[in-house]
């Protein structure tokens, strides 16, 4: 009698445990991409034709750095898009933000009109690192960026590779004329090489005066970062602008340099916002 008292109440045990598990169990968060309603993507082409790298830089008012030296849009014939942009890395070349004579990599901001001030947005876009990708020094890929209208306060929410390959994000704000750069923690995630691998970057704005923000990004469909107090704003009038489209090694300080001859490919920008 014991033992079937005992068998009876682990079999009821094992049927509460089974009720209650859905009910305890956080849902994995589902990417951006799947989620906003409105959206918009970078063009490559017009009117059927590829677009050349000049044509791309005399869209984009003389904000661009490396465009006509480093980039080159081609059609894809194994990759997640028919037509994607190359990024050359050539070996000693500086960032495109130094004053060096020879750069390497591109910066420059895509900001469609019809984001309209969002609140909130989604990147996504897809890279090819090389197999033999040097990440021996760190570098920067495309994030969401955003600013008031008088661009007098501003952010920039950026994809990094560190030294020794693994992926980060960082959040760099400007406000009263002060550069902030707080530490996230969203770094250690795996960065493929050799194969093409999608990433999604999310940024919810805060509430001015508030830790409320939210950043997350995911890799392959999968969550790796995510952070809910983040503050981008001290003003209701930062909005959200578009992306700064940056393939580079280094950062703002611009000190660092190619080590390696290498090419970066990126499918075309997709950008979701409510």
């Amino acid at each position: 009698m014991i033992v079937f008292n005992a068998a009876g109440g682990v079999i009821g045990l094992s049927v509460l445990v089974g009720l209650l598990r859905p009910l305890v169990i956080t849902p994995t968060p589902t990417p951006c991409s799947q989620r906003y309603q409105h959206s918009m993507t970078f063009q490559l082409a017009r009117g059927g034709a590829m677009l050349s790298a000049a044509d791309l830089q005399s869209s984009l008012g003389g904000r661009d750095l490396g465009v006509i030296d480093n980039l080159l849009i081609a059609a894809e014939s194994n990759g997640p898009v028919p037509v994607s942009m190359s990024v050359r890395l050539p070996k000693g070349a500086a960032s495109p933000l130094s004053a060096a004579d020879r750069k390497g990599g591109m910066s420059f901001p895509w900001e469609p009109r019809s984001l309209a001030r969002a609140s909130a947005a989604c990147v996504s876009y897809d890279v090819f690192l090389p197999a033999d990708f040097d990440v021996a020094r760190a570098g920067r890929l495309p994030g969401l960026i955003g600013a008031d209208p008088t661009g007098q306060e501003s952010f920039a929410a950026r994809i990094l590779w560190r030294p020794g390959g693994a992926g980060a994000a960082s959040l760099r704000t400007l406000s009263s004329g002060e550069a902030r750069q707080p530490t996230l923690g969203l770094e250690g995630f795996a960065f493929p090489r050799g194969q093409w691998f999608k990433i999604e970057q999310e940024v919810v704005l805060n509430t001015p005066k508030q830790a409320n923000g939210k950043l997350v990004v995911w890799i392959d469909g999968s969550m790796v970062g995510e952070r809910s107090d983040v503050v981008f704003r001290t003003q209701a009038s930062v909005a959200v602008t578009g992306v700064a489209a940056e393939v580079f090694y280094g950062g703002d300080d611009a000190a660092t340099i190619v080590p390696k001859d290498a090419t970066v490919r990126l499918s075309p920008f997709e950008l979701r916002w409510p």
